[in-house]
């Protein structure tokens, strides 16, 4: 976009806001990041139904390339980015009409190398960012590229890709003229990086030694008038002066590694992460997992797994509520001796039901589920006099939690939803929602409805509140694993193939 246009944009933005001002009506935040105004997955003037789908409520659909990016909103447009499958190394960033669905324009980047991602993930997971005049997009194996409205390259900055088993997914947040990435590796190289919007060039920087590879994305909290920018790390939630990256505070006792971002409301910062393999709770059903590696593999019946039992498809399993061909119900082994030394104490090449619940009771001590209640106000350690509640059940592995109205709800593997009261972790209530699978997307909420994506693509809608509802579960037929975005009467939803506007 031409710098007058620009101008004449951002004009046009300062415009509504002061007639909305003017309405005595507060000006609705852009859905301008990754899950919305500073990441809370709350539109509260939206109004969309209940039931939507690719033959209900349809606006528009439009193919897309692949990508597990969110899409984002700011004016006419939806910005949003991808990878061709064909080519690998081409990193693609769209901007498509709002009104009607037709891509404006697609601008590619190319990598050195198409990186190694863990089947869930994806070389453009990382949600991109906008202001009034530019989009800011990242990408793992990439960097960082700047567009303006128009599909211009401003600038681009090439980063290192932060080593991970899994593949990047932090996404990119604006504060102020920069643009902040936390850049978390297993190389002992991780860092916070702030660059100038305008330039791409370092704004600061701030080592991270002691943390390994992460895949959380940050958030700013103001508390009487000073901003914190919070970084959940591994075992670590941060809260960082923005302007520098500078440690103010911290809360020890999260696992190992951590995905979704913090959520806040109610005056509280809540920060959590599953156990290591994706455990919600304290407890390992070890019985349940024996249970289904029993019923599967016991060929001969005879209540216990023989070598010669462990063929083909023999998992670790760590979470039997998902189906087998889901990447997260079990760790898939190639060497199965190495896998029967671990549960085989007695060494006779079987493996009983109390060598089995042993070993599991072991991993499930390794690695503990955490999410904390943070009063803000802290110095140094927050957890001797700054920590409201905890819990150990019910955490997400991937979902990031959802404020609302007072309460708090975690989505996990399976379907099953954990309603909280934020400001003392009572229980409200935990339920099966009635769709199954693996859960990537973050829930999101409107005024009055909580919406929920699975990977298998059933979008279910919930009355808010304390009591649970299920008002319709909406099928796309295609997988979900992007973050749905509302922005006024218009839910958009990204599947496998294609970005999609839903409403009345």
């Amino acid at each position: 976009m031409p710098a007058g246009r620009g101008g004449l944009f951002a004009a046009m933005v300062l415009s509504f806001a002061l007639a909305a001002a003017a309405r005595g009506q507060p000006e609705p935040a852009p859905w301008n990041q990754f899950r919305g105004p500073n990441g809370q997955g709350f539109a509260p003037e939206a109004c969309i139904p209940a039931q939507f789908g690719p033959d209900t409520n349809l606006v528009w659909k439009t193919a897309v390339p692949e990508g597990h990016s969110s899409p984002i909103l700011w004016g006419n447009r939806i910005f949003l980015t991808a990878r061709e499958p064909a080519k690998p190394k081409e990193l693609v960033t769209l901007a498509v009409d709002r009104q009607r669905g037709i891509i404006l324009w697609r601008k590619t980047v190319t990598a050195d190398s198409p990186g190694r991602f863990h089947q869930l993930n994806n070389a453009a997971a990382s949600t991109p960012v906008a202001d009034a005049r530019h989009v800011f997009a990242y990408f793992g194996t990439f960097g960082l590229v700047c567009y303006d409205h128009g599909g211009n390259e401003i600038w681009q900055r090439r980063l290192a890709t932060p080593e991970s088993k899994y593949g990047v997914a932090t996404s990119p947040i604006l504060y102020q003229d920069t643009v902040i990435l936390v850049l978390d590796g297993d190389r002992r190289d991780s860092r916070l990086l702030a660059v100038r919007q305008e330039t791409g060039e370092t704004a600061w920087e701030q080592p991270r030694p002691m943390f390994k590879a992460g895949w959380s994305t940050p958030v700013i909290f103001r508390h009487d008038g000073v901003d914190a920018l919070l970084v959940l790390g591994s075992r670590r939630l941060t809260a960082c002066q923005p302007a520098s990256g500078e440690e103010i505070w911290w809360l020890g006792g999260f696992p190992e590694e951590t995905v979704g971002l913090p959520a806040t409301g109610g005056g509280l910062i809540f920060a959590g992460a599953a156990a290591l393999g994706g455990r919600g709770d304290e407890q390992l059903d070890a019985a349940a997992t024996w249970k289904t590696t029993i019923a599967e593999f016991d060929l001969n019946h005879d209540g216990q797994i023989q070598r010669e039992e462990m063929t083909r498809g023999f998992a670790f399993i760590q979470r039997p509520e998902l189906p087998k061909d889901n990447p997260g119900y079990g760790l898939p082994v190639k060497d199965m001796d190495a896998l029967l030394k671990m549960f085989d104490h007695d060494k006779n090449r079987i493996i009983t039901e109390a060598e089995w619940k042993q070993t599991m009771s072991g991993f499930a001590a390794y690695s503990h589920p955490f999410l904390a209640a943070i009063r803000p106000g802290a110095t140094q350690d927050a957890r001797p006099s700054h920590v409201a509640w905890e819990t150990r059940r019910g955490i997400p592995e991937t979902p990031s939690p959802l404020f609302h109205q007072g309460r708090l709800y975690l989505v996990r593997d399976g379907g099953l939803l954990t309603c909280l009261e934020a400001a003392t972790g009572r229980e409200l209530f935990r339920e099966r929602i009635g769709a199954t699978g693996q859960y990537i997307a973050s829930p999101i909420a409107t005024a009055d409805k909580i919406l929920v994506a699975s990977c298998p693509g059933i979008v279910t809608v919930l009355a808010a509140g304390s009591q649970f509802q299920v008002l319709a579960r909406n099928p796309f037929n295609e997988e979900i694993f992007a973050t749905p975005a509302l922005a006024d009467n218009r839910l958009y939803v990204r599947t496998a193939g294609h970005l999609i506007a839903l409403g009345q």
